[in-house]
């Protein structure tokens, strides 16, 4: 296993986890390579974007400020709406590494249900069930 390969699976998993596994896979790596880096790379993702989710937010209503006026129904704001009203945290959680990347749906899921002790580890448990599904699936 070389370590720029490695390295690069780790931070593609971090933001853009569905596309981890295939370029672990096109790597050659082992089912348990692919599986610890993809996890890894989910897990890490979660805990960085859940520690500057306010900064990052602040930054980007500071560069695209917004307006009160206008009524927001973007279709990602629409599918978080509902699952957060109908799944709750499961969904949103069940929906983040395929769906929704990382950054976004911990955004998503921590905007909705801030309680990071509770929130936290049911993202990763939902990275470590994906990486493991997705792992078999490319391996």
């Amino acid at each position: 296993m070389q370590i720029i390969q490695a390295v690069s699976v780790l931070l593609l998993g971090c933001v853009k986890f569905f596309l981890a596994i295939p370029l672990a896979a096109q790597y050659d790596f082992t089912f348990w390579e692919t599986f610890l880096l993809s996890c890894l790379g989910g897990i890490v993702g979660i805990i960085v974007f859940a520690k500057f989710r306010k900064a990052v937010l602040k930054l980007y209503y500071r560069i695209y400020p917004f307006n009160y006026n206008v009524k927001n129904k973007g279709l990602r704001r629409t599918i978080a709406l509902k699952t957060a009203r109908k799944y709750g945290l499961f969904g949103i959680a069940f929906l983040t590494p395929v769906f929704l990347s990382i950054p976004i749906g911990t955004f998503i899921a921590l905007h909705f249900f801030p309680n990071k002790k509770k929130t936290l580890p049911i993202l990763f448990a939902s990275v470590l069930g994906w990486s493991f599904l997705l792992t078999l699936i490319w391996i």
